[in-house]
């Protein structure tokens, strides 16, 4: 028999099991120290973070307060512009500002760089948890102007003159000649011999010529020469007249009938009577200098009467009306201006006319109680009021309110408010 041959035994495999956890040990005690170092410096970079904002806080706080001087000059009782110096101080628990480190507000002002101002920078320091210096610097500039005056801002005066066109008071008239001496001259009527002569600042009227043959584009101080300068306050305004049945304030292009402007004072003697002049006007558009004007000229005006070859009539037509006011001494006046026909009747008949005021509730009170907003009665005026117009319509008809207001018959493109208030008989 053959002899059985028994399979020589595998050699066994003794430790491999026990290296291979010590490998992973290691991996996974080198992942954990690399995660908290990680940690930890985030921690000291959003440490660091906070003081740096706090930094800032700290730097914008010192500008705050070097602007926050109630008087220019040094003064032992107030902080001032004076007082505002290089200087330095510490910021820490100590101090009573809850933190974990210690500031340096150190600012350095300069007088000498700005004229009445001062350039200020201000450098806050201070050590983060790894023992390293860290800073922000802020600068600006501090104003030397006096706080006294920004309180005007918060006032309003009642006389207040806003400029308009032209860089002039808005109360002088658009076409108003600038005779290059801070003051502007207008004839009222374009053919008559009389300019009214205004301050471009206060739109204050402070003459009154006559002889003056110029128009008003070609005034110069020459032209002036015969003048009453009485000082006097402008109020102007258009008259517009409709037929129609029921009247539409915004399509009254009627030719104007002839008339005059009264005004009546009241509240003690005045030291002049008021001048008023009247002249019916059309609105035309023309060519000038390769640019379109809409002007309104004399309704008899010819396009050579503005150095136009030709012009485009819109159809338009109204009255231009100024009245000069004398005022108290005071600066003030009151009183009521008034249509006086000439050739027609005021009344209620279907042959007669009725005046109407455009008037219009533009502080949102509840009623026409203001001077600008064209009330029946003026009542102390104290500057130039402009756009007190007046629409003048049949007898039988009623003054339109502001619902029958319409441009080109359609409703909805009212652009302005064009309601009336009875004003005549």
């Amino acid at each position: 028999m053959r002899a059985l041959v028994q399979p020589q035994r595998a050699k066994r495999q003794r430790g491999t099991t026990l290296l291979e956890a010590l490998v992973a040990f290691l991996v996974l005690s080198l992942g954990m120290l690399t995660v908290a170092r990680v940690q930890t410096q985030l921690r000291f970079n959003s440490d660091v973070a906070r003081q740096r904002s706090e930094a800032v806080r700290l730097g914008q706080d010192e500008l705050e307060t070097l602007r926050a001087f109630s008087v220019v000059a040094a003064s032992g009782a107030a902080r001032s512009f004076a007082d505002v110096t290089t200087a330095s101080r510490t910021v820490d628990s100590t101090t009573g500002y809850a933190s974990n480190t210690r500031y340096l507000v150190a600012r350095q002002v300069d007088a000498a760089s700005a004229p009445h101002a001062k350039t200020a920078s201000v450098t806050v320091s201070w050590t983060d948890r790894a023992g390293d210096p860290q800073h922000v610097v802020l600068d600006s500039v501090i104003s030397g102007t006096d706080p006294a005056y920004s309180g005007a801002l918060g006032l309003s005066r009642s006389d207040t003159q806003a400029k308009g066109a032209l860089g002039r008071a808005t109360g002088i008239p658009l076409t108003a000649k600038d005779l290059g001496n801070g003051s502007s001259a207008f004839k009222p009527v374009r053919a008559g011999t009389v300019a009214l002569v205004f301050d471009n600042s206060t739109g204050m009227v402070t003459a009154r010529c006559t002889g003056v043959a110029a128009a008003t584009a070609a005034l110069t101080l020459s032209d002036l020469s015969s003048c009453d300068a009485r000082t006097g306050q402008l109020l102007s305004g258009v008259v517009r007249f409709t037929a129609a049945a029921p009247p539409q304030p915004g399509q009254a292009n009627d030719v104007p009938l002839a008339l005059g402007v009264a005004l009546a004072l009241s509240g003690g003697p005045y030291p002049q009577a008021p001048v008023c002049d009247a002249e019916p006007m059309k609105t035309v558009t023309y060519a000038a200098a390769g640019n379109q004007r809409i002007e309104a000229v004399p309704i008899n005006a010819l396009p050579a009467s503005v150095g136009a070859a030709n012009w485009a009539d819109s159809g338009d037509r109204h009255t231009a009306y100024t009245c000069v006011v004398y005022p108290l001494a005071s600066g003030l006046w009151s009183g009521r201006a008034t249509l006086v026909p000439a050739g027609w009747t005021l009344g209620n008949g279907p042959a007669d006319r009725r005046v109407c005021r455009y008037a219009a509730d533009l502080d949102a009170s509840g009623s026409i109680d203001t001077n600008a907003e064209h009330p029946a009665d003026y009542a102390g005026v104290a500057g130039a009021l402009a756009n007190q117009n007046f629409l003048v319509v049949k007898g039988s008809e009623a003054c339109p309110g502001a619902a029958a207001a319409r441009i080109d018959g359609r409703a909805g493109d009212v652009f302005a408010n064009l309601g009336t208030a009875p004003h005549q008989p």
